[in-house]
């Protein structure tokens, strides 16, 4: 009888094998590498912000809402006379500015690939040249910091401490006030360039005026009074 099962045959079907191994292997990573990191809808606690713009209008189309996080129609926010951001339906993202369909109103952060919209966040917030955001609370390489509502976003290579203590650096200022200060971002240069601590709150001064208590006492009807004078009140009878 004629051997067919030569030591090729056993070498050929041992490829094979570890040839189908192999693609097994890769399709499985590819599948891991393309789940998401969070379940669908789940906000993220962080994002890098790489735009933050006043919105000059706002156009829902009808029906529009956000469900489970995610928008359920495409939503044009219109940002000036040249540029017109289009989120699609099913982005993540926030709406808190409850006048949104009033003209310059709002302000929009968004987290972008490309022209592409990733997050967004419409908040409440007028036309000028700057917007308060939350504190900055860490200082991240590469000129980027991180806010006190998770938001990552560029800082100006000098940034302005406004606050009557003394800080040696922003380090020191974010040290210090933590997530309680104030933090401006400048629309035309689209980075953070002012800190300012909190307010001190009333009735917390060390010094104060203290007016003579004489004068925040009442009259008392029981004490002395100086005699009239002679020459005042004589009639001359």
């Amino acid at each position: 009888m004629r051997q067919f099962f030569t030591l090729r045959f056993w070498l050929t079907l041992l490829a094979l094998v570890g040839l189908a191994v192999g693609v097994a292997a890769f399709a499985r990573t590819r599948e891991s590498d393309a789940e998401p990191a969070v379940e669908p809808g789940a906000a993220s606690s962080e994002r890098t912000i790489d735009l933050v713009s006043w919105v000059y209008a706002v156009q829902p189309p009808p029906g529009f809402d956000i469900v489970d996080g995610r928008t359920t129609t495409d939503l044009a926010l219109v940002l000036d006379g040249t540029r017109t951001m289009i989120v699609k339906a099913g982005t993540q993202g926030e709406v808190t500015c409850e006048r949104l369909i009033e003209l310059a109103q709002c302000t929009v952060a968004a987290d972008l690939l490309g022209d592409g919209v990733l997050w967004f966040s419409i908040v409440p917030g007028v036309p000028g040249p700057t917007t308060e955001l939350p504190a900055v609370t860490e200082l991240l390489d590469g000129g980027w910091v991180r806010l006190a509502n998770g938001w990552v976003v560029a800082h100006a290579p000098v940034v302005d401490r406004s606050c009557p203590d003394d800080t040696a650096s922003l380090t020191d200022f974010i040290e210090l006030f933590g997530d309680t200060a104030r933090a401006t971002w400048n629309f035309e240069q689209q980075q953070i360039v002012k800190v300012t601590c909190p307010r001190a709150p009333l009735g917390t001064t060390t010094s104060s005026t203290v007016l003579p208590t004489t004068t925040l006492l009442p009259l008392d009807p029981t004490a002395p009074t100086l005699p009239p004078d002679p020459g005042e009140g004589e009639d001359g009878a």
